[in-house]
């Protein structure tokens, strides 16, 4: 009960920060991608929502000019993360030519910056949500996911086996697609 009531206070830094504070996750069902890269599977998803989401903030002429930057807590997948943060910046990723990301990722060990921690516990949270469908996390979180028009961009659930998923972020891009219900996947 305690680590529950202390992962819940660690997301309420997020849910009761600023407004204009946003997250992004991507969760991938592993059995829909077989033989994929399924890391660098959503860190392509990532960085073209979060890229998305700069270009859109910066042509809200009330909002100034933004360029971002992401910060990863280190891992194995380093270099390879690098050299495809490269690859993205000189050829964009398989939805669009990256415009306001300024860097290569950032490693940095998550022990040291609470910014990380909190990134950690946000994926946790979704982990939890789409993998034993738990939303004691996810709850409080959801609404700090980036949206625009009714649709959860900041989250997308990347799979190919629910022909009816129910989850926040396939219902809010089916419905903004006119489907009552059937299949969609990102």
């Amino acid at each position: 009960e305690q680590r529950i009531r202390i992962i819940l206070k660690v997301l309420d830094v997020l849910k009761e920060t600023y407004k204009d504070t946003t997250a992004f996750a991507c969760a991938v069902h592993k059995n829909s991608f077989t033989g994929k890269d399924l890391y660098m599977l959503a860190f392509e998803d990532l960085v073209s929502r979060f890229d998305m989401y700069l270009n859109r903030i910066f042509h809200d002429k009330s909002k100034g000019q933004h360029k971002g930057m992401i910060i990863f807590d280190e891992n194995d997948y380093q270099k390879k993360l690098q050299k495809q943060a490269l690859v993205f910046r000189q050829h964009g990723t398989q939805w669009r030519h990256l415009r306001d990301i300024i860097e290569v990722p950032f490693f940095v060990d998550s022990r040291a910056s609470r910014l990380v921690q909190l990134a950690d516990h946000v994926s946790y949270a979704v982990f939890r949500y789409y993998n034993a469908n738990d939303m004691n996390y996810f709850n409080c979180i959801t609404s700090k996911f980036d949206s625009q028009d009714g649709v959860m961009h900041g989250l997308v659930h990347k799979q190919t086996h629910i022909q009816e998923c129910w989850c926040p972020a396939c219902l809010t891009r089916r419905m903004a697609h006119g489907e009552k219900g059937g299949h969609y996947h990102d």
